[in-house]
């Protein structure tokens, strides 16, 4: 009986060791399973982020705070081609195609070589801009004259910009510092943001694009849009252009020409159905009208676009810049094409920020396939790329910008057949010699 019980006690005992033998193997695949379940999602999210194009608010070298929807980019070959620009031109030319046909364009075009610098870059680094300017191929400067804020930095005697309260004067002795450039043969650029605005909309709610309740959208990062369906709208910034050519400017670069990607946006009132068609019926309508206004006064007009919309119709709907529309009234227009703004793999480049030339080369190239039917009427704007002239340490993979990495843009930019010339970004006005050619 004792062997028998000690028998039993045996049996159980190693029962009981099979039973935690299993678990434990049953323990160590779910562990197993888990973990490969973690990581084939965190493939999946790195693959989906990386097909994403940041937000072009943060177009300084600091990763974007920006609480805007990042834009969706799709594979080169699921682009829709833009076969209605095709199909209008066989068609013949339209009433619109005649468009300020009696303008007596008496401007003289240069091909521009600019750096984009604040109001307090100018100040703190006068000497140092002058003698950039001075001594390499760089020819102009892109300055905030209505700023991302929405502030009139320079002072001015328009009645209608006096009647708003977003006068902010940021310039040391401005108008002597105009002068002096333009005695060093310097083009002046003057860049007015457009859309989003926090200041005009205080001063003016009527401009501003509203919820449903009636208060004042804001994105995620607290700024307030003007509504780009208001006709009020677009004569206060086609105003702004007017101020601008008194002030001496060459040119007029409207930025932030579209409308807001923030998720608020499918649950405000824009006064208007939020189609493709009527959201790029807005946004070129005020290309329009802006350049009927203020192309006699001597002034060239151009704009700021997603470099993504070169290749993506769907991109183009949903912030209402049609590319090719555009193109039809400006005098240019400035794709931003930095590399750092675009997901892995497009135009089948690991990591486009680590191949600059690549990816300007193929940008440029979209956007010549793009306008050929504007250039065939003979009704096109110059294309004039803004580059990148800062690191982006938040790209995976990303290298560091210096006169090398500038070349190969400037080269690309060419190489692809565009002789208008580009820009340089770089938020803190931070440029060196390094890359450009000596003047």
């Amino acid at each position: 009986m004792a062997g028998q019980r000690y028998g039993n006690r045996a049996n159980v005992k190693y029962r009981s060791g099979t039973k935690r033998a299993i678990r434990r193997k049953q323990l160590f695949f779910t562990l197993v399973a888990l973990v490969a379940c973690a990581a084939l999602g965190y493939g999946i999210y790195r693959k989906s982020v990386g097909t994403k194009v940041t937000e072009y608010a943060a177009r300084e070298a600091t990763p974007t705070q920006s609480g805007e929807n990042p834009i969706q980019i799709i594979s080169s070959s699921d682009v829709a081609p833009y076969g209605l620009y095709l199909d209008r031109y066989r068609e013949g030319l339209s009433e619109d195609d005649m468009w300020m046909e009696e303008f007596e364009d008496n401007r003289e075009r240069r091909q521009v070589k600019g750096i984009y610098v604040t109001p307090e870059t100018l100040n703190l680094k006068w000497d140092f801009l002058l003698d950039l300017l001075d001594t390499t191929e760089l020819n102009a400067v892109v300055i905030d004259i209505k700023n991302d804020d929405g502030f009139i930095t320079a002072s001015n005697d328009s009645v209608m910009l006096g009647n708003m309260t977003n006068e902010r004067l940021m310039f040391d002795h401005f108008n002597d510092k105009i002068q002096t450039l333009k005695e060093h043969n310097v083009y002046l650029i003057a860049r007015v943001v457009c859309f989003r605005d926090i200041r005009s909309v205080r001063s003016n709610e009527s401009y501003g694009v509203h919820m449903a309740d009636g208060t004042l959208m804001k994105d995620s990062s607290g700024y307030t849009w003007m509504n780009p369906f208001n006709t009020d709208v677009w004569e206060y910034l086609t105003e702004v252009g007017r101020v601008c050519a008194k002030l001496g400017f060459d040119e007029v670069n409207f930025d932030y020409c579209r409308f807001s990607t923030d998720v608020k946006v499918k649950d405000a009132d824009f006064g208007q159905e939020m189609t493709t068609e009527n959201k790029e019926a807005a946004i070129t309508g005020f290309v329009k009208y802006a350049c009927e206004n203020l192309k006699p006064l001597g002034v060239f007009v151009s704009v700021d676009v997603f470099g993504v919309v070169l290749s993506s119709t769907v991109d183009a709907a949903a912030v209402g810049q049609n590319y090719a529309d555009m193109s039809s009234y400006l005098d240019f227009i400035c794709p931003m094409v930095y590399p750092s703004h675009y997901g892995r793999g497009y135009y089948n480049i690991p990591v486009p920020d680590a191949d600059p030339y690549n990816l300007i080369y193929n940008a440029m190239l979209d956007s010549k396939r793009v306008l050929a039917v504007n250039v065939a009427k003979g009704r096109c704007a110059q294309v004039r790329p803004w580059l990148q002239a800062f690191t982006a340490t938040w790209v995976t993979g990303h290298i560091s910008y210096g006169g090398a990495e500038v070349r190969a843009q400037i080269n690309a930019t060419y190489d692809a057949g565009y002789e208008a010339g580009w820009e340089l970004w770089n938020a803190g006005g931070r440029y060196s010699k390094d890359g450009l050619d000596p003047e």
